[in-house]
């Protein structure tokens, strides 16, 4: 089932058939109970659904239902610090002992570290105990400071600055930086600075479980214990935080995906900043800027919650744009769904210029 974005031109015919194929080739060989994906390129688009939103249940997702988008929030987080940047009210460069005394060699990570994952920052997710609590009970509250100090209090990966690895500690640390500076939550810092001006309704950071109708069913095998499926569309996003605590649209998100490829809410520095990349993760055609991913020309980033899968990726050489959404993050071939998906499009209208990265 296809049809074009709203107020956009359809692609050809042909290359049309050729994304249909490949969405189809591609879900044939995972086990995403639903998909909605979007690829354009210019003025020109295409749209697809496939599957369901609920188990067992003949319900075809639309492209107006709210899906959680996990670590695509990394993108916004970022966003917001580097408006920040433009203001003068931060400096990328200094570094977070204003913010973390406590945390060790606070004097030495810079803000432009947490963003470009070089910080040396564990994960907080690596916490057995944490990680857990948070499977065994996925509808309890978090607080960002209790993660923080999960996440702080592990080995650290490497000396600040001189690698990488990729931490949800890291952003929500930017999180807390950006409240500190705001004197704001930082939903209420994202309603006013993106979703706000950019007209993202379908967009939310949402300080409870609930998800805006119309919505997916989110299905993992997540579990503390076992392997079981679980329906996880209940489950708290605030464990995520500001790494991942977003809801949006596939709409939404198309034009975000251009947004941020373009800098438009943002100085030319500011994304210059952006697309700076940390050293230590280029290779193979792939690295990671601030708060952003780059594979291969395209601009992009995997979004990766229990239950959902997402990712967006824009490359400015062609103006193009993919979205894709899945309900599950249940992995096959190795590799979560929406980047294999995203793969098998981006070689339709860009041969050989996207992998099936996480990030």
């Amino acid at each position: 089932m296809a049809a074009p974005a709203a107020g956009a031109a359809k692609l050809d015919p042909a290359t049309a058939q050729r994304l249909d194929r490949a969405l189809d080739e591609t879900l044939a060989k995972i086990a995403a109970p639903g998909a909605a994906v979007g690829v354009w390129v210019g003025d020109k688009g295409w749209t697809a659904v496939r599957g369901t939103t609920k188990r067992g249940e003949r319900r075809t997702p639309t492209l107006a239902d709210h899906t959680r988008i996990g670590s695509i929030t990394k993108t916004f987080t970022g966003t917001l610090v580097l408006q920040l940047v433009d203001e003068g009210k931060l400096k990328l460069d200094e570094t977070i002992q204003k913010w973390f005394p406590l945390a060790p060699e606070a004097g030495k990570i810079t803000i432009r570290d947490l963003g470009a994952m070089s910080s040396g920052i564990n994960t907080y997710v690596a916490d057995k105990t944490i990680s857990d609590r948070y499977l065994d009970d996925p509808t309890q509250a978090w607080k960002p400071e209790e993660l923080i100090d999960a996440g702080v209090g592990l080995p650290r990966t490497f000396p600040p600055g001189h690698g990488f690895f990729y931490s949800d500690t890291n952003t929500l640390m930017l999180g807390q930086i950006v409240e500190d500076v705001t004197g704001k939550p930082i939903g209420k810092v994202l309603r006013e600075r993106i979703f706000a001006p950019l007209k993202l309704r379908g967009t939310s950071f949402p300080a409870t479980s609930k998800i805006p109708a119309p919505y997916w069913n989110g299905y993992t095998n997540q579990n503390a214990t076992g392997t079981r499926l679980r329906d996880t569309t209940d489950w708290s996003p605030i464990f995520a935080g500001a790494a991942g605590q977003a809801v949006s649209t596939l709409p939404d998100l198309h034009r975000w995906a251009v947004v941020l490829g373009t800098g438009s809410l943002l100085s030319p520095g500011a994304q210059r900043d952006r697309l700076k990349p940390n050293p230590a993760s280029v290779g193979g055609g792939r690295e990671y800027d601030f708060c952003l991913g780059r594979d291969h020309g395209w601009l992009t980033h995997v979004g990766d919650i229990p239950g959902y899968n997402s990712q967006i990726a824009y490359l400015p050489k062609k103006k193009a744009t993919i979205v894709v959404l899945v309900n599950t993050d249940i992995e096959s071939h190795q590799a979560l769904p929406a980047p294999l998906i995203t793969t098998a499009l981006s070689e339709v209208i860009a041969p050989a210029n996207i992998t099936t990265g996480t990030h």
